[in-house]
């Protein structure tokens, strides 16, 4: 049975969504990791990092921020399976080669990304305050910023592809985010979940074949 380790928050940003779906349907065994605890990474065949407030742009990176970066710096140089969700994907960037910068709003949106890549077609959940220019040559992008890289067997993904539009609620609720910046967002995802759930299905199978 393959083992998944899954890094994030303990309170906010910490549902898998059809993240969880996903491996719950591939049988997997699942350990779940707290920044709030340790970053010390248990035997695993492969690691997720999720979504943080926290930031790995230039000025704005932390210490806590830099050990993850490290963190994620020393499992992909072993070649090791590992997907990077928005802040796990800038996470994942920084490592490799490339940089993260802080833009001057929030982009919120149901959207789709610029891409030939076929699992990465069709719209996607996108909630982020930096942006990602990916090292090497993005497989997937914004007008603002790179969405999508891969590094080896790594993947750094800026999209939410484990948000349902009850975690973008909750999310919007704990972050105090005004009705009108979320409820577009919201909307959408409400109105195409199994769309967004098949697609993040589909692109998870490409990225954890075995």
């Amino acid at each position: 049975m393959t083992t998944f380790a899954v890094l994030s928050h303990r309170d906010v940003a910490a549902e898998l969504g059809h993240l969880g779906t996903w491996l719950e349907a591939r049988n997997t065994r699942v350990s779940r990791l707290f920044r709030e605890d340790s970053l010390q990474i248990p035997d695993a065949d492969a690691l997720i990092v999720l979504g943080s407030p926290t930031s790995v742009a230039e000025g704005h990176c932390q210490t806590a921020a830099r050990q993850e970066i490290e963190l994620v710096a020393s499992w992909v140089a072993d070649d090791r399976p590992f997907l990077g969700v928005c802040f796990g994907a800038q996470a994942l960037a920084c490592a490799a080669g490339g940089s993260v910068r802080r833009m001057d709003h929030t982009f919120r949106a149901y959207t789709e990304v610029e891409t030939e890549h076929p699992n990465l077609e069709g719209r996607w959940a996108v909630w982020h305050e930096d942006a990602i220019s990916a090292p090497g040559e993005a497989i997937a992008s914004l007008p603002h910023a790179d969405a999508a890289f891969r590094v080896g067997r790594a993947w750094g993904v800026q999209p939410h592809v484990e948000f349902t539009s009850d975690i973008v609620e909750r999310l919007a609720r704990a972050f105090g985010v005004d009705d009108s910046a979320w409820r577009g967002l919201w909307e959408s995802l409400r109105d195409d979940e199994d769309g967004h759930e098949c697609r993040t299905h589909r692109l998870l199978d490409e990225i954890f074949p075995d």
